[in-house]
């Protein structure tokens, strides 16, 4: 049995996925999900806990907050005990990536990956998924795809990172390039050592704190107080090795006259900055949490604010004080004071290059001196994490009847083998269509919330073409299948390993946060989520328009004058029966259903995910205006979500390939 986190949990497509595939008598045990949205944890509660009888733990809590790895840690310790967590799986929120969205600068999700990439260096797994829009690989050039892969591969193991430096630390080796670079190395053994005595200490000064005799609010203003100094971290490696840089600097061009003493102290100046960098990144932290907290992403004040944060960035710093040693060098004359200069650019340039091209850069030097060998398996240990780039994923590809593009990273730990490919459920003349997803559902009314199956209308679907079309539980052709709307039903969990969820009804709730929990509100059904919008004769005219000619824009053009299509609201998708979806989103009223004019219910969208019937989504239904920013509705669950049955096919590659 193998072990599995999710995080960015949202609805638990991921979850879902993972706890479908089984391999002989391996599958995965689901320990803790994760999201900053309390309405995912009731659905994640009301699924895996309630219906399901799991002990998986679920924790409510920004990814951003500084001790959220701490109390992450505290929760599986306390559940689980010293356990090894086998697989991570994750997407960091997409909306900043998007290509259908507007990117925003010093939007708080843009990072989110880098948080995830600190958990994965914390808890180890051996191995890791990260999931999220196609929209990634072009954002900005690229460069934001270049930066997940080099931060992926600066994920290492500093016990044999420390060994390595040591065994280097002794070679006789000559030269600044090879001292500097090893001098670097070891500057980031220290950070990571700080990093993991600040951790401890935080946590022994917050269990103190609660045996203390004090008041509520002077023992939360305590643990404010350690909170706030958590990330205070001081390199003292790399604030000597700045001085070092710095007094260097400043006795060659001592009496000087070649350049202005203010050109000389812009690399000075880094310098002091590099020292600080971690005070720079808390105050930059601090200016994106009142960007955020005061709304302010639409507002004249936004640019100032990201004025603020372009100058506290630290790449920027290194830009600056890179170029400016390319222009001392060419106008200094001292020989003494052109190689200090030289020296410190060498020094910058590998300061601001990351841990792995660092060790890379020692090994190139290494190359041909004797013991090379020994420093090559060494170094393999170090880059604990394999990766061979991106793959983009289709969902239709893996049974599931949408076009859904994802691009997914699987990091391998090094003591693992390295998955490179998610093999195809279905070739392209196979997949599952819109029709044989939801073609039984469309017995309901408008306005209408059915709490079971038409099994008259579910007759007369099993006779049409794609009501007969039998399927493997991973969308397959298999004439000893199911149907996909049978497998909806039936659900595709083995139900040797989950007897629970057979002997009794979904149940849901209206709860929006599991402290309005209250099983008197509990309502059990056959079937749930499958309800109607109440949209009057206008509403329904217009969908009957834009499903006649296809889109909205072709019904505009068809009829310019028709007064019923003037509306605010343009981007309407209607559905097709005899082929896959486009992408679901977390709007209903973006799609018309292919015979109704409507739009979708939560079940017909959460069929086109391929999530199971018994799945219930909890909480509202619906949700408008500024509460979308603190409320995850049942519709947003759904399109937020990671489809279960792509999920499956990744959980069913790692754990063919899991040592």
């Amino acid at each position: 049995m193998a072990t599995f986190i999710d995080m960015f949990a949202g609805a638990g497509g991921f979850s879902e996925g993972f706890l479908q595939v089984e391999d002989g008598n391996r599958h995965f045990d689901f320990l803790l999900g994760s999201d900053i949205n309390p309405a995912c944890e009731v659905t994640h509660r009301m699924r895996y806990n309630e219906q399901l009888g799991l002990n998986t733990q679920f924790l409510t809590k920004d990814i951003t907050d500084p001790d959220f790895i701490e109390e992450l840690m505290e929760r599986i310790m306390v559940n689980f005990g010293d356990v090894n967590i086998d697989v991570l799986t994750g997407g960091p929120p997409c909306q900043s990536f998007s290509l259908a969205g507007e990117r925003r600068k010093n939007d708080k999700k843009d990072d989110l990956f880098s948080y995830y990439l600190k958990v994965i260096e914390t808890l180890r797994p051996k191995y890791f998924v990260m999931e999220n829009v196609h929209g990634i690989l072009t954002k900005d050039n690229g460069r934001v795809k270049e930066r997940i892969l080099k931060e992926i591969r600066n994920i290492v193991d500093y016990d044999h990172l420390g060994e390595f430096v040591g065994k280097c630390e002794s070679v006789p080796l000559q030269g600044d390039e090879f001292s500097i670079a090893v001098r670097v190395l070891r500057i980031w053994i220290e950070q990571h050592k700080s990093e993991v005595q600040r951790r401890e200490d935080y946590l022994a000064v917050k269990k103190a704190v609660r045996t203390l005799e004090l008041s509520q609010t002077q023992k939360a203003f305590m643990q404010k107080a350690i909170l706030d100094n958590k990330t205070e971290i001081i390199n003292h490696e790399l604030r000597s090795f700045c001085l070092e840089l710095s007094s260097a600097f400043v006795e060659a061009y001592r009496n000087n006259k070649d350049v202005a003493e203010d050109e000389r102290n812009v690399v000075r100046q880094a310098l002091s900055l590099i020292a600080n960098q971690a005070e720079l990144g808390r105050t930059a932290r601090k200016v994106r949490q009142q960007i955020n907290f005061c709304e302010l992403k639409r507002s004249i004040y936004k640019e100032r604010f990201d004025t603020i944060t372009d100058n506290l960035d630290i790449g920027g710093i290194f830009e600056i004080a890179i170029r400016q040693c390319d222009y001392l060098y060419a106008v200094t004359e001292s020989k003494e004071a052109k190689k200090v200069v030289r020296r410190t650019k060498l020094a910058l340039g590998v300061l601001c290059e990351g841990v792995f091209d660092t060790m890379q850069r020692v090994m190139a030097l290494l190359k041909g001196t004797n013991g090379y060998g020994e420093f090559q398996m060494l170094a393999e240990k170090v880059a604990l994490y394999r990766v061979t780039g991106e793959q983009v994923l289709l969902a239709s590809d893996y049974g599931v009847p949408q076009n859904r593009q994802r691009v997914i990273f699987v990091g391998c730990r090094n003591d693992q083998d390295i998955i490179g490919h998610i093999p195809k459920s279905v070739r392209e003349d196979e997949r599952v269509t819109v029709a044989e997803a939801i073609g039984d559902l469309d017995y309901i009314g408008i306005g209408d919330h059915p709490y079971d199956y038409d099994m008259a209308f579910s007759e007369e679907f099993a006779r049409t073409k794609s009501g007969r079309l039998k399927r493997a539980v991973d969308g397959r052709p298999d004439e000893n299948g199911l149907t996909f709307s049978e497998w909806s039903k039936k659900g595709r969990l083995n139900p040797d390993r989950f007897p629970k969820l057979a002997r009794q009804n979904p149940v849901y709730t209206p709860a929006n946060a599991v402290g309005e929990l209250d099983p008197k509100s509990y309502k059990s059904a056959v079937l749930h989520n499958h309800e109607t919008s109440r949209h009057n004769d206008e509403v329904q005219v217009r969908y009957a328009l834009i499903r006649k000619y296809g889109d909205y824009h072709a019904a505009k053009q068809a009829e310019p004058d028709n007064p019923l299509l003037e509306t605010k609201k343009r981007n309407y998708t209607v559905m097709f029966p005899d082929t896959q979806s486009m992408t679901i989103t977390t709007m209903p009223d973006d799609y018309v259903h292919y015979s109704s004019d409507r739009s979708l219910t939560v079940r017909e969208m959460a069929r086109l995910q391929s999530f199971d019937d018994s799945f219930v989504f909890q909480g509202k239904r619906t949700t408008g205006g500024n509460r979308r920013k603190m409320e995850t509705p049942q519709f947003t669950q759904v399109g937020n979500a990671v489809p279960p049955l792509m999920a499956r096919a990744i959980a069913a590659e790692i754990l063919r390939h899991i040592k």
